[in-house]
């Protein structure tokens, strides 16, 4: 299966991908289906001012680069042809540049052992010491992690691989700690979604506890407290539900339903460009 659009997949078929892990399920008052079965559909809008505030990188296509503008943070990708290889992936990422001030670092991405295809997201996490660049490659995203400072990366996916984790396909969905710089993310394959926080300072993952066994993941908010993540996922299949994790008792509880409507105006608050 080949994941070519990111943005597309999660506007229009609100499809997204998860994970093959598997974790401890959440408290038994509320990791149930049964329970969840039960949320009632209420009429909750999205507040914008619940959740921290994401800064836009705006994404420009060129014959032989993409191009993702912040404020003072750009990341250039440029690419290739490779006439023998399929068509979709005949198009590949040769090298990423990024420029923060006045550093420049350049990542070798044509030697990875996997090939990149397109840059689908970027974010600058509050302190401005760290870029996450979401790529993507024939079948699902990696998620590469930059020190602004040092220019030292890493790729999430192999991190989490490294620490013993199965079928790490894809990062979904991600968004960084509006107080620290620690990102949350969701990972996996095409069938299940696993939820963790990287914490950049420890390089330590926390994994959060499923309150059921997503399919996948769609959106990833932290409130602006710091100590609460709202993040919207898949089950069972085509229903979707917003659950909120807290940071300091460590539980999971659903929240409300959420309809395919709903999902795109709390989609607005997230990430992606707003013209390209």
């Amino acid at each position: 299966m080949k994941y070519t659009n990111v943005l597309f997949v999660l506007l229009s078929n609100v499809i997204v991908l998860g994970s093959l892990s598997t974790l401890s399920t959440a408290s038994s008052s509320f990791h149930t289906s049964d329970k969840i079965a039960h949320i009632a559909a209420d009429s909750t809008s999205v507040n914008s001012s619940t959740y921290q505030s994401i800064s836009k990188f705006e994404k420009t296509i060129g014959s032989n680069k993409i191009v993702w503008r912040g404020d003072n943070t750009s990341i250039t990708a440029n690419t290739l042809k490779q006439d023998a290889a399929a068509d979709f992936e005949q198009n590949i990422i040769d090298t990423i540049v990024v420029t923060h001030g006045k550093e420049k670092y350049t990542l070798q991405t044509g030697d990875f052992e996997v090939k990149l295809l397109d840059i689908t997201s970027v974010a600058e996490s509050p302190s401005n010491e760290w870029i996450t660049i979401q790529v993507e490659k024939s079948a699902g995203s990696n998620l590469i992690l930059m020190n602004l400072k040092t220019g030292k990366y890493t790729i999430i996916n192999e991190r989490l691989e490294k620490a013993g984790k199965q079928n790490v396909e894809t990062i979904s969905s991600y968004n960084w700690s509006p107080k620290e710089d620690s990102i949350a993310f969701s990972y996996g394959s095409t069938d299940k979604s696993t939820l963790a926080i990287y914490d950049t300072k420890k390089d330590s993952v926390v994994y959060l506890p499923r309150a059921t066994n997503y399919i996948s993941t769609g959106l990833i908010l932290w409130h602006k407290n710091g100590k609460n993540i709202d993040y919207i996922s898949e089950y069972p299949s085509d229903q979707w539900v917003l659950f909120r994790y807290d940071t300091g008792s460590k539980k999971v509880k659903p929240v409300k339903k959420i309809t395919k409507k709903e999902f795109q105006q709390w989609f607005k608050l997230d990430k992606y460009p707003t013209k390209q």
